[in-house]
């Protein structure tokens, strides 16, 4: 348990290296000391975590405000804990932001402060934190219910939504690029044996099977006529558009299943699992809607979902101009309606109907009981990233156009569409903007994180890049309580990157501690910041060379790498294994031939021939460690 104080009383030391005037950290030491031990991690990951989100706010509001869980002297504004390095960015009497407020420090300060904001907890924790994210779930959908459109604003919302995405009715469903996921599905059942459960689906729906451009000629007249027989007066579930046989194992039911996920040490965040059926469909959607956002000649200002680099830009530059403010929503997914993206998607009546056809309509959420959803979809539903991501720009668009009084054609909305930034729920707009379009975004229901949201000022947020004034402040985070008992990989591989990110940061005596607990259970070699291997970084970024590959005629050495494991997965079912070796041959042909690369014919062996491809699946969150000669680079 003393493991988290020595970490922190080093990264304090290292501190003192770097802000050589900065007092009172010794004292500070000794608060870190008493609170874990009286606190536990609550004090590292919660109470520590809430003053750095007052220390974001008072650099970019200007004022400072301590939070109660920290003490004040007598008539100052900063807290006793930390005041050597608060004192270099605030005024010590009244809060306010100096005007030559230390970069440096403020860097320091979130480093300290956000180390231990992501740490996984412990299983009673754990628990704890799945009902509050299940019972949140249902509280969002239930507030969507309630919530009241501006009629007025609806109504320009529609009109602006007929100018985006112009060609997005204009394709086959059965030439889409389909695939599986590599997430879970609401059956259970392994990566290989989705495909036996979607050709068991297509069977059961000849008409489905053709709008997903399967062809199920290979069976014959009698296999199908058999099929068919077989599920003939069974009953059709609610609002599905194919038949639910019960008697099925693989049979998708249009019932997703509501699970969490590690988001950080205060919270979990909710995904669906959704049927095999919907989720190959939902995939192929994706694929498309997004490379119909490319071609938008408005949306294509706003969105590129493929790379986060454009908002981490823009934050930057925000931090530096204040031209631009950051905005994040919470519960994004889970408040957004399907009134709302009716509004923006209704007119695209092919692609709509698609959209809802292939959302799961109900949500198993517990204990046997089924949520009828008011919302679009939960995030295990591949289409709603990009539909979320469409529907926040489209609405800073409109507010944008209100303001300016002006009507949405397209060129308005094109040049509207270059001064927003869209990525998820993470928007960055033009601050002269920035009030207008949370009000939009809180009419249409949704939620404006005030904690992570900055309107003014020079401190911005985007896409895991935290800026101010135009340097990068963002902070090395632990994934997990640095402790190891045994050797686990995902432990060791967590600790190993977090202190190669304090070495190059100059964090030295912190980084060493690390080092010293990953050394205790494997040595690692150095290794270059190029290497896939596990490994210590070093100034020079080389790597000890230990022979000469003569196949490959390269330096190599032997090197840690993490792999992951495998399932039993053998797909037992002729059909699907062909199903899965031609899909998957398409997608790779169609991504050789767009990019130029050699035809299709040559990558025939590597889809259908590799037997272990059809045998067995990677086996998900579960790896090893496993020694590998790997290529060395020289610095």
């Amino acid at each position: 348990m003393k493991s988290p104080v020595t970490l922190l009383s080093c990264l304090l030391d290292d501190v003192r290296q770097h802000e050589l005037s900065v007092k009172g950290l010794d004292r500070d030491v000794q608060t870190i000391q008493s609170r874990f031990k009286h606190e536990g991690y609550g004090f590292l990951s919660v109470a520590l975590s809430s003053l750095c989100d007052a220390l974001d706010k008072g650099i970019s509001t200007g004022s400072f405000t301590c939070p109660t869980a920290f003490s004040k002297r007598r008539g100052e504004a900063l807290p006793k804990f930390l005041s050597g390095l608060l004192c270099k960015v605030f005024d010590t009497k009244t809060g306010q932001l100096l005007e030559l407020a230390s970069s440096h420090a403020i860097k320091c300060l979130r480093e300290i402060l956000r180390l231990f904001k992501k740490v996984k907890l412990r299983p009673k924790q754990t628990i704890r934190l799945d009902c509050q994210a299940r019972a949140k779930f249902v509280e969002t959908d239930a507030r969507i219910q309630r919530h009241l459109f501006d009629i007025g604003r609806t109504d320009f919302l529609r009109a602006a939504a007929r100018v985006l995405l112009p060609n997005l009715d204009e394709f086959d469903s059965g030439t889409l690029l389909y695939k599986h996921g590599p997430g879970g599905v609401a059956e259970k059942v392994k990566a290989n044996i989705k495909w036996v459960g979607l050709l068991e689906a297509c069977r059961q729906d000849v008409q489905l099977s053709k709008l997903l451009g399967i062809d199920l000629g290979f069976f014959t007249e009698t296999q199908l006529d058999s099929y068919q027989d077989s599920i003939s007066g069974l009953p059709l579930f609610e609002s599905s558009t194919y038949r639910l046989n019960s008697t099925q194992q693989y049979a998708a039911s249009g019932v997703a299943k509501l699970l969490t996920v590690y988001k950080d040490s205060t919270s979990r965040r909710t995904i669906t699992a959704e049927p095999v059926l919907k989720q190959y469909w939902q995939q192929g959607l994706n694929t498309y809607l997004r490379d119909r956002i490319k071609e938008c000649g408005v949306l294509s200002q706003s969105l590129t979902l493929s790379d986060q680099s454009k908002n981490q830009e823009l934050a930057m530059e925000g931090s530096l101009t204040g031209k631009y403010a950051t905005l994040d929503l919470s519960s994004a997914s889970d408040l957004l309606s399907n009134n709302l993206v009716g509004f923006v998607f209704g007119r695209k009546h092919v692609f709509y109907q698609h959209m809802v056809r292939s959302r799961s309509p109900y949500v198993d959420v517990g204990q046997g009981q089924h949520l009828l959803l008011e919302k679009f979809a939960g995030m295990g539903n591949a289409l709603t990233f990009p539909v979320q991501s469409v529907v926040f720009a489209t609405l800073a668009i409109c507010a944008m156009l209100e303001q300016d009084g002006k009507e949405p054609s397209y060129v308005n909305m094109r040049r509207a569409a270059s001064k927003v930034r869209v990525y998820g729920d993470d928007i960055i707009v033009d601050t002269h903007y920035a009030h207008r379009v949370v009000d939009w975004l809180v009419s249409f229901g949704l939620i404006v994180n005030q904690k992570k949201s900055f309107l003014v000022g020079y401190f911005k947020e985007s896409c895991g890049v935290d800026a101010y004034r135009g340097i990068d402040v963002t902070p090395v985070y632990l994934r997990c309580e640095p402790v190891i008992t045994e050797r686990d990989p995902e432990t060791i591989g967590s600790l190993t990157s977090a202190s190669n990110q304090l070495f190059s940061r100059g964090l030295y005596r912190t980084a060493e501690y690390l080092r010293g607990l990953v050394n205790s259970f494997i040595r690692l070699p150095l290794v270059s910041s190029k290497s896939s291997s596990l490994g210590w970084h070093s100034r020079v970024d080389t790597t000890v060379a230990q022979k000469w590959d003569g196949k490959l005629q390269r330096l190599v050495f032997r090197g840690q790498l993490i792999e992951p494991l495998y399932n039993s997965d053998d797909i037992s079912d002729e059909d699907a294994a062909l199903l899965k070796a031609l899909s998957t041959l398409e997608r790779r042909g169609r991504v050789l031939g767009e990019s130029g690369y050699e035809p299709v014919e040559h990558q025939l062996n590597d889809v259908i021939s590799d037997p272990k491809n059809l045998e067995r699946s990677v086996r998900r969150f579960k790896t090893r460690i496993r020694g590998r000669w790997v290529p060395a680079h020289a610095g």
